[in-house]
């Protein structure tokens, strides 16, 4: 009598495969890609509480205007509706009063008209402030050192014009005496305060009693720089004790 065939198992499909997986290293590898994704929620997290947030359009106007997105603590907001008066100028400020100073430049200067200067400058800033004298400007016959006033003119003349009249209330050097100053005993500062006179002219009218004192008013043809025109503007404006 023959022995039956032994009994053999149908080989293993797909699903049999994959549920060998699962219940063997595929188990491992489920749970670190779990851990893996847990980690990373954990950090998106994070990274989301920790990045600072802008304030929105409406937040920015309450904080800026007062409204309700302001701190409590700083007293009722005006309503948006609601301007707030605005001060009005200040128009008891004397002219000047900012540090600065309006002239009127004329004459032989290449740009005339109002330049506006720092205050305590002097002629030589306003007739550079209006582009500069000319070629045929004299700049002999104007005090270059004397003090701006507000609201005044600058006249720069040519050969053969008039001398430009003293202006009212500039400023001059303290003490210069208003009767005709004494070339023999009038200081620099003081000799400086003439028209047409600078600080180098003065020194030199002083150098010249110096060496020759002064017997008249004349004798100041003899000084360097000093001619007709010049002598014509000064003669009524010194004297010879």
């Amino acid at each position: 009598m023959s022995q039956p065939p032994p009994f053999l198992l149908p080989p293993d499909g797909p699903r049999s495969r994959a549920r060998a997986l699962l219940a063997g290293a595929g188990r491992q590898r489920v749970a670190v890609a779990l851990l893996v994704l847990a980690a990373l929620l954990v950090a998106g997290v994070v990274w989301v509480r920790a990045t600072p947030r802008q304030l929105g359009p409406a937040a920015d106007q309450g904080v800026a205007t007062g409204g309700p997105a302001a701190s409590g603590d700083q007293g009722p907001a005006a309503p948006a509706d609601q301007t707030l008066p605005r001060a009005a100028p200040d128009t008891s400020a004397p002219s000047g009063a900012a540090g600065r100073v309006a002239v009127h430049v004329a004459g032989r200067v290449r740009h005339p008209g109002l330049v506006r200067l720092p205050a305590g400058s002097r002629v030589q800033d306003a007739v550079r402030a209006a582009g500069g004298a000319t070629s045929g400007a004299d700049l002999d016959a104007i005090n270059l050192a004397r003090k701006l006033t507000d609201g005044e003119q600058v006249l720069v003349p040519g050969p053969g014009d008039p001398a430009p009249q003293p202006v009212p209330g500039a400023i001059t050097t303290p003490g210069a005496p208003a009767a005709p100053l004494d070339l023999n005993t009038a200081t620099v500062e003081q000799l400086d305060t003439l028209p047409g006179v600078g600080e180098v002219t003065a020194g030199r009218i002083v150098a010249y009693r110096t060496a020759h004192p002064f017997t008249a008013v004349d004798e100041l043809l003899e000084v360097p720089g000093i001619g007709q025109r010049r002598f014509d503007q000064l003669k009524d404006l010194v004297t010879v004790a």
